[in-house]
Formats: C-alpha cells, sequence, structure tokens
C-alpha cells in the first residue's frame, strides 16, 4: 500500500542524518517529508511512498545521486517527477551531469531555506 498526503510528497536522500532533519524541519510545513540515509534501500521505500519529487545528495558512500536518477526514471509513475540535486558539489560539470541525466534543478549546500522551497514550487507548480 503506498502512503498518499493531502500535501505534496519530498523525498530526500542523503548520507547525512543532520542534513536530512534540517530538510524535513525547513520543509515540514507544506510538504510531506520522507528521508533516506541508505540510497540502496530505494526501491524499499518506493513501494510505500510515492513521491511527487526527490531531493538526492550528489556524493553518498554507497550509492551516488547520479546514480540513483536511472534507477528512480524506471519506475514509469517517476519518468517525469522532478528532482533537485542537493549538494555541495556544484561545480559547472555536474550541474550539466545532474541535467544530462534529468534532474530539473539543483541546490547548493548550505543552502537558504527560501532558496529550497522556491525551487520546489517552481517544479511542483500547483500541487
Amino acid at each position: 500500500m503506498k502512503i498518499r498526503s493531502k500535501k505534496p510528497v519530498i523525498l530526500a536522500v542523503d548520507d547525512s542524518p543532520i542534513l536530512l532533519n534540517t530538510v524535513s524541519s525547513v520543509l515540514s510545513s507544506k510538504y510531506k517529508v520522507f528521508t533516506l540515509t541508505k540510497p540502496a534501500e530505494l526501491e524499499k521505500v518506493l513501494k510505500k511512498v510515492k513521491p511527487d519529487l526527490f531531493l538526492l545528495d550528489y556524493r553518498m558512500p554507497e550509492i551516488s545521486g547520479f546514480d540513483l536518477v536511472p534507477a528512480i526514471r524506471s519506475h514509469v509513475e517517476h519518468t517525469d517527477t522532478p528532482i533537485i540535486f542537493l549538494t555541495s558539489e556544484g561545480n559547472f560539470d555536474n550541474v550539466l551531469a545532474a541535467v544530462a541525466l534529468g534532474a530539473c534543478d539543483f541546490v547548493i549546500k548550505p543552502f537558504m531555506p527560501e532558496t529550497l522551497h522556491a525551487k520546489i514550487l517552481k517544479h511542483l507548480g500547483h500541487k
């Protein structure tokens, strides 16, 4: 059974529990936020949660955020789901690689809450 919410659902994947706690705190008033510190568990989480948007860290020890994009896109319901990279690795080559993989945006850590909200709203539209 997939979890549904009246608020748009965001799945944030990052190996830092501190960052995920910050993301949850910043977004929880407007969004239902699920967090995942182990990217290898993505498939299990996607059986229970249907995100409206993904926030992915670029560099994680097990699996990079770049490696997660094809896994997300392999699910027919997520072929167009917005993916935003939230990372400290914001150099030009990484931005180009993220966009080439199908990510729609990039937010550099540390981030301003207003910037994160604006980018999410831009890609979720009226949801």
